[in-house]
């Protein structure tokens, strides 16, 4: 497995409901594991299995701007 780290900044991103609404969704995409602090998520994954256009794009489907 080769794996990445992207750090993506999300506004909006406010309470601890919008914390777990992005944990859940992003959680569900294949080889990621992530990090939620503050507004940044940082993100590990699988290069073979993901891209950060998917996750950005899961995070912004959820509601949220992604910076």
């Amino acid at each position: 497995m080769m794996s990445e780290h992207v750090t993506f900044i999300v506004e909006g991103m406010s309470c601890e409901h919008c914390v777990k609404t992005i944990r859940d969704t992003v959680s569900r995409l294949n080889g990621v594991y992530e990090d939620l602090e503050g507004k940044r998520v940082v993100v590990e994954y699988d290069t073979e299995r993901m891209d950060t256009g998917t996750i950005r794009g899961t995070i912004e489907d959820a509601g949220y701007k992604v910076k």
